[in-house]
């Protein structure tokens, strides 16, 4: 019987693979999208993590990106429940009525394998669509950088080489995206992957990374770590991990919500806003720095 279901999940996964050949999102040519006028104003991104689960609530959050109108936005991760062409479908459908260019890295559910462990057939299906699931884009003298850690639960020694290379000559103006929180930061050992994990740390350190997010845990969460504001935003549609008890937050502003983050920046300055759609904007809170 194992065998069977087993037989039948590998024959939807192959139907999957030849419908995502038919899709295409590339991060690189979200890049080309950016628009370089809007640079003497300073701009704006958004990003958000984690909205499989709910049509409506990510639906609600990208018509609100549509208001908003940032120069583009991020999504780190889980845009997908099983990595199948249908839900790739539903999160481009969505995604393009926010009218902005939107960048994607991997989560665990786009690598999804039949026993529910991530796999590279599933790495094969993202880039088949998005492209390279390591990338990088620059915008008004900014790099941001999205890394895949959900393929082998890591970093790997070549993506460590590449991020430090990537990072030179953009000491304060860089962000990172990837889906998993490395498992070493206080109270956030459900991001599983730990190796590397403090070579990564001493490169946001040494080059002064601005921010770091990612997703994985279906809260709000952040905390400053040298020169890095690193956050959690996993409340774009999935499940609330409403278990977590007060204490375990390392932020008074942590919490299970649905919710995304903006960033606007202007030069060498940076602030964030926790958009929340259960609080009025002139209640939303925004750090600066």
């Amino acid at each position: 019987m194992k065998r069977t279901v087993l037989l039948i999940f590998s024959m939807l996964l192959c139907a999957a693979c030849a419908r995502a050949a038919d899709l295409s999102h590339p991060n690189r040519a979200e890049a080309g999208k950016l628009d370089p006028a809007s640079c003497a104003d300073g701009f704006s991104f958004a990003v958000m993590g984690d909205n499989q689960g709910s049509r409506k609530v990510f639906d609600f959050l990208t018509g609100l990106v549509r208001e908003m109108k940032p120069d583009f936005a991020v999504s780190v991760g889980d845009i997908t429940s099983n990595g199948f062409p249908s839900e790739y479908e539903m999160y481009l459908s969505q995604i393009a009525g926010a009218g902005v260019p939107w960048f994607a890295v991997p989560g665990n559910h786009e690598y999804r394998s039949a026993e529910g462990h991530t796999s590279l057939e599933g790495r094969k299906r993202f880039e088949s669509i998005f492209g390279n699931s390591d990338f990088l884009f620059d915008h008004c003298g900014w790099r941001f950088i999205g890394l895949d850690v959900v393929a082998f639960d890591m970093l790997k020694n070549e993506q460590i080489a590449k991020l430090e290379k990537a990072l030179k000559g953009f000491e304060g103006r860089a962000v990172v995206f990837m889906h998993y929180p490395p498992a070493v930061l206080p109270n956030w050992e459900e991001g599983y992957w730990k190796a590397n994990a403090d070579k990564f740390l001493a490169l946001l350190e040494q080059y002064r990374v601005r921010y770091f997010f990612a997703g994985h845990i279906h809260i709000h969460d952040r905390l400053r770590i040298g020169p890095t504001d690193f956050i959690i935003t996993g409340g774009a549609g999935g499940g609330l991990d409403r278990d977590i008890p007060a204490e375990q937050y390392n932020s008074p502003r942590g919490g299970a919500f649905y919710h995304f983050m903006l960033v606007k920046v202007d030069g060498d300055k940076a602030t964030d806003i926790l958009i929340r759609p259960d609080i009025p904007p002139d209640k939303m809170e925004d750090w600066e720095r």
